[in-house]
């Protein structure tokens, strides 16, 4: 079973990289075709943890870590090890994937296990979102939906109908974003089958004369562009958007951070936010800011507040929930601990 995982694993990742060589290079589809590495990357580690459980865990620490070394030498020695220990029916699949190889070189010598379909870039985007999730995560596809609506490519009417009542929120914002950058009217008609509550949410994420809540997409490109996130995938900042509430503060307006009162975190999505300790100005926090609660002194309440400067929206993250998600995310705890 584990071999099959294995092959299961080289076969999305022939599918991601011929994927990415279809829809090629455009100013727009940057996002896209980052989420398509690191579904590769993704599958590439789990595949090394797969190995580990068959062959000797050292050697194939051994092996990923002169891989990950990016040297000539440090390949090379990597996939001489690899042609020692595998065997023939896996190295023939596993070292295509692991070589320093062109993506048209790696997919030619994985075609004959896992032969190429014929797509063209509208068709590869059409696969994408309607691709199971366990071969194409949430951010892939709500990446491929923003091309979609990006190109207002009419063609997929329907199939962003569909997604309009996808279960999961990031995809049904951006199905429906697409969908009225396309054409709004049948953005309109279907939405009607939505209840009130539901109707009102998209439309306050997506109509452009109302605008008064943040896609999570939104949020998820925000913490890409802050350097504490710097090289954490998508996949991973979508789950944190998930948990981050939209808090809107018009200019003037105060919050208390004490650590007795408060059981979050808050980051600057928009505006500038003074903070004062015991009625003293003491710094600013702007744009992409980080804020922690503060430790109160002894006998003063509310002695640590924010006060904004302008209208201002913060994004707030309940402690407990971020901690569950840095113990589900390595690579995410490791640039949290940098930062702290």
């Amino acid at each position: 079973r584990i071999k099959y995982a294995i092959e299961s694993d080289i076969g999305d990742i022939a599918w991601n990289v011929n994927a990415n060589e279809i829809i090629g290079e455009s100013e727009t589809n940057q996002r896209l075709r980052q989420s398509l590495t690191e579904e590769v990357q993704h599958d590439i580690e789990h595949i090394y943890m797969l190995l580990a459980m068959i062959y000797d865990t050292r050697s194939i620490q051994l092996v990923k870590e002169n891989i990950e070394s990016g040297t000539s030498e440090g390949v090379t020695y990597a996939i001489e090890l690899l042609d020692v220990f595998l065997t023939d029916q896996l190295k023939v699949k596993i070292i295509p994937v692991l070589d320093d190889l062109s993506n048209t070189e790696r997919l030619n010598r994985l075609e004959i296990f896992f032969p190429r379909m014929k797509l063209d870039a509208k068709l590869a985007l059409k696969f994408l979102i309607n691709r199971d999730f366990t071969q194409a995560n949430r951010w892939t596809k709500a990446c491929a939906l923003e091309e979609i609506g990006v190109k207002r490519i009419a063609e997929f009417k329907l199939d962003l109908i569909a997604h309009l009542f996808n279960p999961d929120r990031l995809i049904r914002e951006m199905a429906g974003w697409a969908l009225y950058q396309i054409d709004p009217e049948v953005y309109n008609q279907n939405t009607l089958r939505f209840d009130d509550m539901a109707k009102r949410w998209l439309d306050r994420c997506i109509l452009p004369d109302m605008q008064l809540k943040l896609k999570l997409f939104d949020k998820v490109v925000f913490f890409q562009r802050l350097p504490l996130f710097e090289g954490v995938s998508g996949v991973a900042l979508s789950f944190l958007a998930d948990i981050s509430k939209e808090i809107r503060l018009s200019a003037d307006q105060f919050l208390s951070i004490d650590e007795k009162v408060n059981n979050d975190f808050f980051v600057v999505y928009r505006g500038t936010v003074h903070y004062y300790e015991k009625s003293a100005h003491v710094a600013d926090f702007i744009q992409g800011k980080f804020i922690g609660e503060m430790i109160a002194p002894t006998g003063f309440a509310n002695s640590n507040l924010m006060v904004t400067k302008e209208d201002t929206i913060l994004l707030k993250i309940n402690k407990d929930q971020f901690y569950e998600l840095l113990a589900d995310n390595v690579k995410l705890a490791d640039k949290f601990l940098e930062y702290t």
